[in-house]
């Protein structure tokens, strides 16, 4: 233009300033998104972990139970309400400065089928019982269920071991 008169247009004075705060914008929403994505991660980690140690906790409490009960003498239908808890002994089961906690319990007790047997010439009976179990462990709020089913001969005479048979194990939620 012949007078001089420069155009408004041709000034980009200022638009350096303008594309670095529109980088810095982007990137602070990139990383933001990314640290409530690692957040969100990092609880369902923790959630998952204790699931699985209350898994393993429900576990030991039902193979205590089951030792528990291979080893003792006489197995009645009283055993119905029988409880196992976790106490000091099993506190190495926890991380430390972990909490958790078991309860395994007997939800049936059945005695399936009484059997003569001949142990060298003397006469000895055996019981065999049929015993629901149920164990429930918590461990930092997460919660699991298992179920035992076990078959016990249990011998009237002293000196035979009892023999278990474990019949179903399941997790129940």
């Amino acid at each position: 233009m012949p007078g001089g008169r420069k155009l408004m247009f041709n000034n980009n004075k200022g638009s350096a300033l303008v594309m670095v705060m529109m980088y810095a914008l982007i990137l602070t929403i990139l990383g933001t998104s990314v640290l409530a994505i690692t957040m969100n991660e990092y609880r369902m980690e923790k959630a998952y972990r204790d699931s699985v140690a209350a898994y393993y906790l429900a576990e030991a409490g039902l193979e205590k139970a089951i030792y528990n009960i291979a080893e003792m003498e006489n197995i009645s239908t009283d055993l119905s309400f029988q409880t196992w808890e976790m106490d000091a002994g099993d506190q190495d089961l926890l991380k430390p400065e972990s909490h958790g906690n078991y309860t395994v319990s007997v939800e049936n007790v059945q005695l399936d089928d009484i059997i003569y047997v001949d142990e060298q010439q003397t006469v000895v009976y055996k019981r065999i019982y049929k015993i629901s179990l149920k164990s429930q462990a918590s461990m930092e709020g997460m919660t699991r269920e298992i179920e035992a089913g076990i078959r016990v001969e249990d011998y009237e005479a002293g000196g035979i071991e009892n023999k278990v048979e474990i019949l179903y194990w399941r997790q129940i939620r």
